[in-house]
């Protein structure tokens, strides 16, 4: 019996991914866990759930963990997703939902509460040796500076193309103060087992969905349209579904997984 590589996080990781814009796209490719645990040659538990937050990362980890055979666990991995997302589970059976903006917080807070999951999630790992790697897989908070897109705020779709959510406050000055709520965690968290730390790129950090899912090359964008990616031109250069869709296509999941498996040491 193979060991398991435990896995959770948002629709980058969900194993049965479909594209909302694209829903007649067949998104059924092997996705990164899965890709990741071949490598390692191991089974993998793939809990990853599209449009959830990291309550649900942290927790789906934490009841798998706490009750299931800790003997068969290899590996276990968060991809930490953006802070301003609640999740909520409703009912017995424990039916997972979000909200996709935290309407009860601020990026402040939002962001503490991301970072307290993330020395949880290391404290569990460390009282059951479980060996861990933690992935930042989106940017956690600076979308929400910047301006996020009408589908994040759930707004309806009069708004123009292009439109984006201007932040209420000073982006650049309250991107220090989190830039220092970040620093103050330096001593808590394990980085070398933290993928992405510190977390905003002018110190080095980064997420994996914009360090490697995009494009990077000048006549591939200009060839191609902002519908459905022609799959004869796909390259190496083109790791997201689409202009309009830039979830992982399947050469995106080949690179994170790639990515991850070559500093897992």
């Amino acid at each position: 019996m193979k060991k398991i590589l435990l896995v959770s996080g948002c629709s980058n990781t969900e194993k049965d991914f479909y594209s909302e814009i694209h829903p007649e796209m067949d998104c059924s490719w092997p996705k990164w866990p899965e890709l990741l645990a071949k490598k390692l040659d191991m089974d993998c538990i793939n809990l990853g759930k599209s449009g959830q937050g990291n309550e649900y990362i942290y927790t789906s980890l934490l009841e798998y963990i706490t009750e299931n055979d800790l003997s068969n666990i290899a590996l276990v991995i968060p991809a930490w997703t953006q802070c301003q997302r609640k999740d909520f589970s409703l009912g017995s059976n424990m039916r997972w939902t979000n909200d996709r903006i935290d309407k009860d917080g601020d990026v402040f807070s939002w962001m503490r509460r991301a970072l307290n999951y993330c020395v949880s999630f290391q404290i569990m790992c460390e009282r059951y040796n479980l060996e861990y790697m933690q992935v930042q897989m989106l940017s956690p908070y600076i979308d929400w500076l910047w301006g996020l897109k009408p589908r994040d705020l759930e707004i309806p779709d009069k708004f123009p193309e292009g439109f984006r959510y201007r932040y209420p406050g000073d982006a650049i000055k309250d991107n220090k103060k989190i830039v220092s709520l970040i620093d103050s965690y330096e001593n808590r968290i394990n980085i070398k087992k933290f993928l992405g730390w510190p977390l905003y790129h002018e110190f080095g950090g980064y997420s994996l969905q914009k360090r490697l899912i995009g494009w990077n090359n000048a006549k591939f964008k200009e060839d191609v349209s902002f519908n459905l990616v022609n799959p004869a031109i796909i390259n190496k250069y083109q790791t997201m579904i689409s202009l309009k869709d830039n979830h992982p296509n399947r050469l995106g999941h080949e690179l994170i997984a790639e990515f991850i498996y070559d500093r897992l040491g």
